[in-house]
This record gives structure tokens, C-alpha cells and sequence, in this order.
């Protein structure tokens, strides 16, 4: 693999998944450590050996880069490489977007992407805590309920042979 095929793949698998100034970052990275690693007289071959696969590198940076997900962010191409591999005019041009939390969306929309781990445990978490509440509420009503069970069980057979006992 070259340089070229590197960067091709590394677009390929994070278009779609990570904002696109997040996506610019990692490819302006690779190519500047490709390049300096160059100059320093290692061969391409080298390089692209130790970096490995660029699905991987993908794959760790979308698990570390905030409010990135599964398609979450269309075709990808929104500058950068595209998935033929050509560079777009803005790819290096340091046009990033500050994001406030969540994630940035073309068109200044933000959301929060809840497909992450930690958004699934919250999730279970505070449904434990719901179910904890619910049971809780109910033993607490129980607890007032069931000694009082003889008192209304006295009541009721007293009103029974009142009436007499025969239910009219």
C-alpha cells in the first residue's frame, strides 16, 4: 500500500462517521507524518507498515472523537478527500468550526449522538434507578397496608355478622 491508497482508505472509513473538520484533521495528520517520516529517509513501504490498517485508524478515531457515529454526517465529503481520492480546495485550509457539545451539522444544527457506550449505560442505569423508585414506592405503601390488613379483615367480618351473616 502507498501513501495515496493510505489516505484514500482513511477517507473512505471515516466519511460519514466524524464531523468534517474532524475528518480533515486526521488526513492533514497522516499526510504531514507520512511526509516527515519521508524526509527522515524511511521508505514509504516502512511507514505504511507501521501504521497498519487505515480501517483501524478509522476505527479509533471515531471512538475518540466526540459526537461521532455511525453515518452521522451524510456522504463525508464535505472537504478533504473525497472517496475517489481527490483533494477538495478547502481540504487543508484550516476552515474549522468550533463545536459548544454534540456534534455540528452543515447548516448549524447540533444534536447528540446516543448510539455511544456510555449513552447505553446511562440509559440502563437510570432505568434501574426508575425500577428501584417503583418498587420502593410500592413496598413503602405495602408496608402501610399490610399491618392494617387484620384491623380491616375485623372490620369487615364485624359488618358481615351484623348483617347476619347471610349477605343480603
Amino acid at each position: 500500500m502507498n501513501k495515496e491508497e493510505f489516505l484514500q482508505g482513511l477517507t473512505k472509513a471515516l466519511a460519514g462517521k466524524v464531523p468534517p473538520d474532524a475528518m480533515r484533521e486526521n488526513l492533514r495528520y497522516y499526510e504531514e507524518y507520512i511526509r516527515t517520516e519521508m524526509e527522515k529517509g524511511r521508505s514509504e513501504n516502512d511507514i505504511m507498515e507501521e501504521l497498519g490498517s487505515p480501517r483501524l485508524i478509522a476505527r479509533t478515531i471515531i471512538d475518540t472523537t466526540p459526537g461521532a457515529g455511525e453515518e452521522a454526517y451524510g456522504d463525508g465529503r464535505f472537504g478533504g478527500y473525497s472517496e475517489q481520492g481527490n483533494v477538495s480546495p478547502d481540504a487543508f485550509s484550516g476552515n474549522s468550526r468550533s463545536r459548544t457539545g454534540g456534534s455540528y451539522r452543515p447548516g448549524g444544527i447540533h444534536y447528540y449522538d446516543l448510539n455511544k457506550w456510555y449513552w447505553k449505560l446511562l440509559g440502563l442505569v437510570v432505568a434501574i434507578m426508575a425500577v428501584t423508585l417503583v418498587l420502593m414506592v410500592i413496598g413503602g405503601i405495602l408496608s402501610i397496608v399490610i399491618p392494617l390488613l387484620p384491623v380491616i379483615g375485623v372490620v369487615v367480618l364485624v359488618m358481615w355478622l351484623i348483617r347476619g351473616g347471610s349477605g343480603r
